[in-house]
C-alpha cells in the first residue's frame, strides 16, 4: 500500500464462517466498510482495485451504501435460500416472512434500525390477538434465521430476534398406523395407491420422495432406492443430503415387479400418471387416497399420507432396532427429531433394553439368594 494512502485495508478470514473472507475498509472521516467475500483472491483483487481507484481519484467504490432495508435483506435471504431447500420449503419461509412478519415490521425499515422491542411487541401483539402460539412461534423462527444471516453478512452485529421469548408449546404427538391397522388399511387402498402405501410404510419414503422417484433410482442389484436431489427437475432432498434406503425382502417381488412394467428408460416415473407423465409435486391424491383408505378400513381418526411414513419408523422401533439407526433410516437430520416423534414408544424400547440387564444378572442374585438362605 502507498504511504500516500489514506486508505487501510486489512484482509482476514472470518470466525464465524470459516473458507469465506472479509475486508475491512477504514477511512478518515468515513468510518469502517465491510466486504465480504468467498475467497481470498476475490479479497485480494478487491483491495487492489480500491488503491487503484483511490490513485485515480475515483473512490465511489467505498461509498457507504444505503441502509439496507427489511424487505431487501429478506428477499436476498430467500434467493439464497433457494439455492439449499426444497421449493415446498422455500414456499414456507416465503409465507412466514414476505407474508407475514416481515410485512408487519415494515419492509422498509433499515435492517440495523430493528430491535427485540420492535419484535416482541409484533409477538406480543399477535398472542393478545388469540393468534395461536404455534403461530406465532413459526413466525419468530424464521425471522431469527432471516436475522442470523444478516449477521452472518455483516449487516447487523446481533440477532434481536433471540432475545425475545414465546410461551412454550405443547408437543402434540403425531400420529400412524398401529400394527394391527396396517393389513386392513392396505386391504382398503385403491389399487394404483396400494403399491405406493406399502413401498411407504416398508421404506418410510417423504411424498415429494415419492413423486419424484424414477426407474434409475431403483437398485435392485444392491437393495436400496437412493433418494437424491435432482435440481433440473424441481427437487431437493430434505436438509439437502442425499441417502440410500434399504429395500425389505418382503416387498422386494413387489418393487421388482413395479420396474418390470416400467418403460426401459432410467428417468422413467415409477409412479405416473395414467399418461405417464409426473405427479405434481404439490399433489393432493396420496393425502385423499390415505384418508378414504383410513375410512374403508374403519379407523375412526385421521390418517395422513405423512402417516405411513411414520409407520414405518414405529414398526422399526418396536421390533427393537436402536433409535440412531431408526433416525438414519428416516433421514432425519437430528436423531432428536426422531426421539420427539416417538417419544410415546421409548418406554417400550427402553423396558426391553432393561430387561437385559435382569437376564445378566438373574443368575448371580438367584446364587446370592441361595447362599444366604443356606447360611442361616
Amino acid at each position: 500500500m502507498s504511504e500516500l494512502s489514506e486508505i487501510r485495508i486489512n484482509i482476514r478470514e472470518r470466525r464465524d464462517r470459516p473458507g469465506k473472507w472479509q475486508a475491512d475498509v477504514t477511512k478518515p472521516g468515513s468510518g469502517r466498510t465491510q466486504k465480504n467475500f468467498a475467497s481470498y483472491e476475490e479479497a485480494v483483487e478487491f483491495k487492489r482495485a480500491v488503491l487503484k481507484a483511490e490513485k485515480r481519484g475515483l473512490l465511489a467504490v467505498l461509498e457507504s451504501p444505503k441502509p439496507r432495508t427489511l424487505g431487501k435483506v429478506c428477499a436476498s435471504f430467500l434467493a439464497k435460500k433457494g439455492k439449499e431447500v426444497a421449493p415446498a420449503t422455500l414456499e414456507t419461509y416465503r409465507f412466514w416472512l414476505e407474508r407475514s412478519i416481515v410485512l408487519r415490521l415494515g419492509p422498509s425499515k433499515p435492517i440495523e434500525e430493528l430491535t427485540e422491542d420492535h419484535v416482541q411487541a409484533d409477538c406480543d401483539s399477535r398472542l393478545a390477538a388469540k393468534i395461536s402460539h404455534v403461530t406465532v412461534r413459526a413466525e419468530l423462527e424464521r425471522l431469527r434465521a432471516l436475522l442470523e444471516y444478516a449477521r452472518s453478512e455483516g449487516l447487523v452485529d446481533r440477532n434481536v430476534a433471540n432475545e425475545v421469548r414465546l410461551p412454550k408449546v405443547s408437543y402434540v404427538t403425531k400420529g400412524w398406523l398401529y400394527s394391527n391397522e396396517i393389513g386392513p388399511f392396505l386391504d382398503c387402498c385403491q389399487l394404483g395407491f396400494r403399491l405406493i402405501a406399502k413401498l411407504v410404510v416398508f421404506t418410510g419414503l417423504r411424498r415429494r420422495e415419492v413423486v419424484f422417484l424414477q426407474r434409475g433410482d431403483v437398485d435392485l442389484r444392491n437393495g436400496v432406492i437412493q433418494i437424491r436431489s435432482k435440481p433440473l427437475l424441481g427437487f431437493r432432498t430434505k436438509n439437502d443430503k442425499d441417502r440410500s434406503v434399504p429395500i425389505d425382502p418382503a416387498i422386494a417381488p413387489m418393487v421388482d415387479g413395479i420396474v418390470r412394467r416400467l418403460p426401459k428408460r432410467l428417468d422413467a416415473w415409477v409412479f405416473p400418471r395414467k399418461n405417464g407423465e409426473r405427479r405434481g409435486a404439490d399433489t393432493t391424491w396420496l393425502a385423499t387416497c390415505a384418508q378414504e383408505a383410513a375410512l374403508r378400513a374403519g379407523i375412526g381418526r385421521p390418517i395422513t399420507f405423512h402417516d405411513l411414513r411414520r409407520t414405518f419408523g414405529a414398526m422399526l422401533i418396536e421390533s427393537g432396532v436402536d433409535i440412531y439407526t431408526v433416525s438414519r433410516l428416516m433421514g432425519h437430520s437430528d436423531v432428536r427429531i426422531t426421539e420427539k416423534v416417538y417419544a410415546p414408544l421409548s418406554g417400550r424400547f427402553l423396558a426391553k433394553e432393561v430387561s437385559k440387564l435382569g437376564r445378566h444378572l438373574g443368575p448371580l442374585l438367584i446364587r446370592a439368594v441361595e447362599t444366604g438362605t443356606n447360611s442361616a
